[in-house]
């Protein structure tokens, strides 16, 4: 079950508090979203759910008497899955904290979309500038894009479109 919720982290960017504490019925299968409503800033919000997520919410085995989507013993909700994930990740030879999960997702959700204002929303967060100090942007595609602006630029010397008011140099 610890597997099932580091790989849903992973794919929502949810935090840790907010997946351990989630029920069946903030799901929907149907509408593939969460409706959170135990968050850190007190404010309700909606996550919506990838392929991926979805996958994981479907393989996860419900507990015949529980409410919790994620469990253990007699489903019963993960209160100290801090400290958990900390030696399931020692174990593991992992130097990740949990809330890493949310970095990550950040970092490669605004990577791959683009969509600040869509990360905020997920995230929950009231400012942009929040939100951006989670989204560690890699600069590969970066260079990618310089590349290809270089293969395709023009040797030749450029020449100015005259227009009123250009000089030349």
């Amino acid at each position: 079950m610890m597997g099932r919720i580091v790989q849903f982290l992973a794919q929502t960017g949810m935090r840790q508090e907010e997946a351990v504490s989630m029920e069946w019925s903030q799901v929907s299968i149907e509408r593939r979203e969460v409706r959170l409503t135990k968050t850190k800033t007190s404010a309700p919000r909606v996550v919506p759910l990838s392929e991926k997520a979805l996958g994981t919410f479907l393989g996860t085995p419900r507990h015949p008497t529980g409410t919790y989507l994620f469990w253990h013993n007699a489903g019963q909700r993960y209160s100290s899955f801090a400290s958990q994930y900390r030696n399931l990740a020692n174990r593991a030879g992992v130097s990740w904290r949990c809330h890493d999960l949310r970095h990550k997702f950040a970092s490669e959700f605004l990577q791959r979309t683009g969509d600040l204002p869509a990360l905020q929303a997920i995230f929950g967060h009231r400012t942009v500038s929040m939100t951006t100090r989670y989204a560690h942007i890699l600069t590969a595609h970066l260079h990618q894009a310089m590349t290809k602006f270089g293969t395709n630029a023009v040797t030749s010397k450029a020449v100015p479109i005259a227009r009123k008011g250009f000089r030349p140099a």
